[in-house]
């Protein structure tokens, strides 16, 4: 087994720079990306000002069926890459699962794996799973999901560069005064 691994890891070094040569950075328009974060933002905003309770899951519900179409609008357009979608699509459902009602239960041990997976992988703790502590939780990762995705897109140049300066340490024989730097 560690043979097996050790020869995937070989593998992958010599294919990353072909593969990454073949794939260059897909255009990404930072207008749209920022115009779906924002949504977001002021959606919740809004609703914290009005204060209003009556209506607000089906004003969620419909802004995040208007939100993934316009993500999916921008993904199509080229507007932005697939990372940036999944990550914003995984976003939308996570708010949908956290204010979705289940009255019933039938549907909480799904919703409970998820938002905990989700915490834990955006803020590294583990999650409390119910009360005021759990929303907060959850409401800190969208919020840091959000600040993610803004630092995603902000560094899309910065990411092909250092890439292309790792491929070519990869393609190329280290020199001993620049072994374990690819910078």
């Amino acid at each position: 087994m560690k043979k097996k691994m050790i020869g995937l890891l070989i593998l992958a070094a010599l294919a990353a720079p072909a593969i990454a040569a073949d794939a260059p950075p897909q255009a990404f328009d930072k207008k749209a990306g920022a115009a779906l974060l924002d949504g977001i933002a002021r959606t919740f905003q809004d609703m914290a000002v009005s204060g209003s309770k009556e209506g607000t899951l089906a004003r969620i519900d419909q802004f995040l069926v208007e939100s993934m179409t316009g993500a999916k609008k921008a993904r199509d357009q080229k507007q932005i890459d697939a990372v940036f979608f999944a990550r914003y699509q995984r976003l939308l459902a996570i708010i949908k699962l956290s204010i979705a009602p289940d009255p019933t239960g039938i549907l909480g041990h799904i919703i409970d794996a998820e938002l905990g997976r989700f915490v834990y992988e955006t803020l590294g703790e583990d999650w409390k799973g119910t009360g005021p502590g759990a929303i907060n939780q959850v409401a800190n990762a969208i919020a840091d999901e959000i600040i993610n995705l803004r630092l995603y897109m902000d560094d899309l140049e910065t990411k092909a560069k250092l890439r292309r300066a790792f491929d070519e340490k990869l393609s190329s024989s280290p020199k001993k005064e620049e072994a374990g730097s690819f910078s």
